[in-house]
């Protein structure tokens, strides 16, 4: 090959194959460079898409709130004032002459409360005799925090479903009061229960039938068995 300027080059077939290896060379760097740019975008675009998913992600538990965990209730201090009624008692009454009772008399019997499921109420069962007959029954005593006073439900031998009353503290007298009718007759009721020092609870109930104003008509003494 004759370097000089001014004389043309003869290519000879060494010289293509020589031209046509740079230029495979420069095609392969070519793909590979555009390789290189394309796995670069697909990774970038992977890290965005990754980083944005984890961002909702984390948007979501903060937006989403914690759900507090539910606590099973407990009696409410009203159920434990009722404590002192639980146990086996004896009883007597008293009835005084009056409206209901014009003769009077006296009557005895066992009481037994015990505490109901959970703590929410307090269930009796009792049974005697008086001046209306022999008497057996249950009583269930619950408080309801949405009225805020006690109810009691009792169910007896000698009247038909049951009869309701409610009740509330006033100083360290428990009162109940309620209506209900018998043969025909609307019968209004209030009856005090007291827990005396000596260990005797005492029980005094007032009556009216109608419009009549309350009259006493029986007193129960009831001492632990």
């Amino acid at each position: 090959m004759d370097g000089r300027p001014g004389r043309k080059h003869d290519w000879s077939v060494e010289d293509e194959k020589v031209i046509d290896n740079i230029k495979g060379a420069g095609f392969m760097k070519a793909a590979v460079a555009i390789s290189s740019v394309l796995l670069f975008a697909f990774v970038m675009l992977a890290s965005t898409s990754a980083i944005q998913q984890s961002t909702q992600s984390t948007d979501k538990k903060a937006a989403t709130p914690s759900v507090p965990e539910m606590q099973a209730p407990k009696p409410t201090p009203e159920m434990e004032r009722l404590k002192f009624l639980q146990g086996k008692w004896r009883y007597t009454e008293n009835y005084p002459k009056s409206s209901m009772f014009p003769n009077g008399g006296a009557g005895k019997g066992t009481y037994v409360a015990t505490v109901g499921p959970g703590g929410f109420s307090q269930i009796a069962e009792f049974q005697g005799a008086g001046p209306g007959g022999d008497i057996v029954g249950h009583e269930v005593i619950t408080w309801d925090p949405l009225e805020g006073i006690y109810k009691s439900f009792v169910f007896g031998n000698n009247f038909p479903g049951c009869f309701t009353k409610k009740g509330h503290w006033e100083g360290n007298n428990l009162v109940f009061s309620g209506d209900f009718t018998y043969a025909g007759m609307k019968i209004h009721f209030r009856d005090v229960t007291t827990a005396n020092p000596d260990g005797t609870v005492v029980i005094v109930e007032q009556s009216g039938v109608g419009d009549a104003p309350l009259e006493l008509v029986l007193t129960t003494t009831a001492v632990r068995d």
